[in-house]
């Protein structure tokens, strides 16, 4: 079970991540390291059939999660998440 603390609670709240756009990312959503930090998101190729046409899927693959030692630290919404996360800093 993740930890959400604070930064990502209040984040959550200012951009919008509803609880079921987050459930579906921690459930189905792929690891990535990149930029020192651990990031969750969609790879729509790497979801079920029958999932990956779906609404909730779209909405999902919009976001980054970021997260460390079993805490969620924050999230945002990029248009094209796996290529933000592969420039490297």
């Amino acid at each position: 079970m993740l930890i959400k603390c604070n930064h990502f609670i209040k984040r959550q709240g200012q951009r919008g991540l509803k609880k079921n756009v987050l459930d579906f990312i921690l459930e189905f959503g792929e690891i990535r390291y990149a930029r020192r930090a651990t990031w969750l998101v969609i790879e729509k190729k790497k979801l079920p059939r029958n999932l990956k046409n779906t609404s909730l899927a779209k909405q999902a693959g919009q976001w980054l999660v970021m997260m460390k030692d079993g805490m969620l630290i924050t999230c945002y919404r990029n248009n094209n998440p796996l290529r933000h996360l592969s420039h490297s800093y």
